[in-house]
Order: structure tokens, then C-alpha cells, then sequence
């Protein structure tokens, strides 16, 4: 099963009656996979941060449930699962659409669900 997660505001795909801006997803026993935005400069595990932070900055869940931002950085750094499992990665290898940052941080340049 995974989660998808999206952030509301004044922002291009942030519109409050839309789907909001894709910032990435949870499945299974696999680490956070970010969506990157080239358009709006976030590309990194730190840009995403930073935007996530402003205090315009609403989060929410697939399924309606709103996240705090504290929760979402958690949920994007955790390595490892509520049992202490280690979380794999999503991917090893960079390609036209994926890439792997610095720190170890998993993005996709296209829209995943």
C-alpha cells in the first residue's frame, strides 16, 4: 500500500479545490519518493524542506488527513519502519526520468501515483 502526499498554498498547483502539488509518495518498505519540480526549483530533499516550511504551506494525505510539516519531514527522511526495519531504496540507478541526490534522496521528474 502506499501514500501520496500534496501541498496546498499560493503557489502554481497548490489550488485549495485541486489535487495540490504532488510532493511524493510512501509504499511498503520502501524509502520516500520525492517528486521533483523543475519548474518551481525543487529538486533537492533541502528545496523541498525550505518550501515546506512556509507557514502558507498546507500538507495533505491521499486520503484527506492533513500533515504537519514536522510529521512530513519525518516521514521523508525515515529510514528505517515503526519496527525499526530498514527501509529500502526505491531505485539505484539515475535514468532520464529518476534520480538519486547526495543524500541518498529518491526523485522522479514525471508524475507517479
Amino acid at each position: 500500500m502506499s501514500t501520496n502526499y500534496y501541498a496546498f498554498g499560493p503557489f502554481p498547483g497548490g489550488d485549495p479545490d485541486g489535487e495540490g502539488l504532488h510532493i511524493g509518495q510512501v509504499s511498503g518498505a520502501s524509502r520516500f519518493l520525492f517528486r521533483a519540480h523543475n519548474s518551481q526549483g525543487i529538486t533537492t530533499f533541502p528545496d523541498w524542506e525550505h518550501f515546506l516550511r512556509n507557514a502558507e504551506v498546507a500538507i495533505r494525505n491521499e486520503y484527506g488527513r492533513d500533515v504537519s510539516t514536522d510529521e512530513m519531514i519525518e516521514t521523508m527522511t525515515a529510514t528505517t519502519d515503526s519496527q525499526g526495519r530498514p527501509l529500502r531504496a526505491r531505485f539505484f540507478r539515475d535514468d532520464e526520468h529518476r534520480y538519486v541526490t547526495s543524500g541518498g534522496h529518491a526523485f522522479c521528474r514525471r508524475e507517479f501515483f
